[in-house]
């Protein structure tokens, strides 16, 4: 089991206090307590991902939960990747002839291609040419 630390302020000590007491823990249960705010925050963080709105309901009022975290998540999604291509015929006719010939790397991007897909893969060793 890792262990984990983290340098805390008293404002941040006092609510996690406030959060065991109210999840009924004891003050040894710090892992328990983590484990069950990191649950409750994965929830949320999947169901924002998914472009839901999380809401709390009480009679007729009616609460959204916001947050910038939440918002990042949201907006990052709402982005688009970029621009769309718009390629000309002679472009499109140009990608087409390219994409029939295949792809038949060199040996050397073979073996840096088959180095990343090793999980204790080496970053290649860089060699500037000399200036002249």
């Amino acid at each position: 089991m890792s262990r984990f630390q983290a340098l805390t302020t008293s404002v941040l000590d006092a609510e996690l206090d406030l959060l065991r007491e109210r999840l009924a823990l004891q003050p040894n249960q710090k892992a328990e307590l983590l484990r069950e705010v990191a649950s409750i925050a994965g929830w949320v963080v999947r169901q924002a991902e998914q472009g839901r709105v999380i809401e709390a309901h009480r009679d007729q009022e009616v609460e959204q939960l916001r947050h910038p975290a939440l918002e990042r998540l949201q907006a990052a999604q709402s982005q688009p990747v970029g621009d769309a291509l718009r390629l000309s015929t002679e472009e499109t006719l140009r990608l087409a002839a390219i994409l029939e010939k295949g792809f038949n790397p060199p040996p050397a991007l073979r073996k840096a291609l088959a180095n990343l897909a090793q999980s204790n893969h080496q970053p290649p060793t860089l060699r500037w040419p000399s200036a002249a």
